[in-house]
């Protein structure tokens, strides 16, 4: 007897005897959740993630979004410090530490924007279809988001 039919004859045996019958995730598969993926890759996406592997340029998404987060949110943290600071600046001196910090926050961003742009451009060349591109960010936008004036900038 070869080792297929072995196989299937162990299978078969299990089947009837039901134990297939409680397997969690029973039923049709629904693969409606990766709608961005193409058609032709979600069974292997689903299955990835389902395994908690997932390819190589979903995992670089997610690092993507992580630092994108980490960027904005240290910049936000930033000018909120710097409007605490001129707030309660009393002297120009006062004033103008709270500007240099500002600015110091202002370059790490701009450098790590810079940075995160360089990512996602490597990121587009590798991604699978064009519908999970991500765009570039632009500092303007940026700077807008966390409601930062032009005078601020």
């Amino acid at each position: 007897m070869d080792f297929s039919r072995v196989v299937e004859h162990l299978l078969a045996e299990a089947r009837a005897r039901g134990a297939f019958d409680n397997l969690p995730r029973r039923g049709p598969l629904n693969l409606d959740e990766d709608a961005l993926v193409p058609e032709e890759e979600r069974l292997a996406i689903h299955v990835l993630k389902s395994n908690d592997a997932l390819p190589e340029w979903i995992e670089a998404d997610k690092a993507l979004r992580e630092q994108i987060a980490e960027a904005r949110a240290a910049l936000a943290r930033a000018h909120q410090h710097y409007r605490q600071q001129l707030a309660l600046a009393q002297s120009a001196h006062e004033r103008r530490y709270a500007e240099m910090r500002w600015a110091r926050a202002r370059t790490q961003f701009e450098a790590a924007v810079a940075q995160i742009n360089r990512a996602i451009f490597e990121f587009n060349l590798r991604a699978p279809s064009t519908l999970v591109q991500r765009m570039p960010l632009r500092l303007s936008e940026e700077y807008a988001r966390l409601g930062v004036g032009e005078e601020e900038r």
